[in-house]
Order: structure tokens, then C-alpha cells, then sequence
């Protein structure tokens, strides 16, 4: 079952590069809130073109409080494209990790998440606990 909405943030792609393999590393960055600090993220993801035209996506994402509190994220998911240039939709799932006491429930939780981005490489994504 989905519950609350643990996370929210928007950002734009910082960086695009395509490795030797043929896949496609991107790297982005956001403001938003997890449960309800606001925080800023950094992401670097790699995604995995496969031959239906969806790609497997796997990051690693770094999320700071602005109390200074740190949140390491894992995702996977898959994402196809939507439109022109970086304007795509993914779908997945998350696991956090942090030492910080106040934020300890992390921990514990499953996150599934959409991630929406534009042409211009903007992006918005939510993630909601997994029960």
C-alpha cells in the first residue's frame, strides 16, 4: 500500500554523459523537502537503454537538511521517453539511509517514486512510503 508522501523536490540535470557501453549517466540537482525539512539533493544516475526503447535506471542520491542532516539514497527504476529532447517519465524504488536521530524512520522505510522531467532538462519528483 502507498502512504504519506515522504519526499518532494525539483531540480534540473546538471550534467549528461554517455559512457563507453552505450549507457547514460546523469547527474542532477534540487531543492525540496523529506519528511517536511527542507532539503537539497544531488543525484547521479546511470540508465541502461533497452532494445523496447525503456531505459533501467539506477542512482545513488545524497539529500542535506538545511539542519545540516544527511540522507544517502539507492533508486532503481525504469523511464521512457515522453517527448523532445530530456522530457521523460520514470517510475522505481528507493532505500535511504542516514545516522541522524531525527530522521531514523528513514531507515525503516521503502520509497516508490515518479520522476517527471522537461525538454529543458527540469524535473520534479515525489516519493511516498512504501507500507
Amino acid at each position: 500500500m502507498i502512504g504519506e508522501l515522504m519526499a518532494e523536490f525539483k531540480g534540473k540535470a546538471t550534467g549528461i554523459r554517455v559512457l563507453s557501453d552505450g549507457r547514460v549517466e546523469t547527474s542532477t540537482s534540487g531543492m525540496g523537502r523529506i519528511l517536511g525539512k527542507e532539503a537539497s539533493i544531488a543525484d547521479t544516475s546511470v540508465g541502461t537503454p533497452m532494445p523496447n526503447g525503456v531505459y533501467m535506471l539506477e542512482g545513488n542520491s545524497m539529500v542535506v537538511t538545511a539542519e545540516g542532516e544527511v540522507v544517502m539514497v539507492k533508486t532503481s527504476g525504469i523511464g521512457w521517453a515522453t517527448g523532445k529532447g530530456m522530457k521523460q517519465s520514470y517510475r522505481g524504488a528507493s532505500y535511504q539511509m542516514t545516522s541522524s536521530p531525527n530522521l531514523a524512520s528513514i531507515n525503516k522505510m521503502v520509497g516508490v517514486w515518479e520522476w517527471e522531467s522537461e525538454e529543458n532538462g527540469e524535473y520534479s519528483l515525489k516519493v511516498w512510503e512504501w507500507k
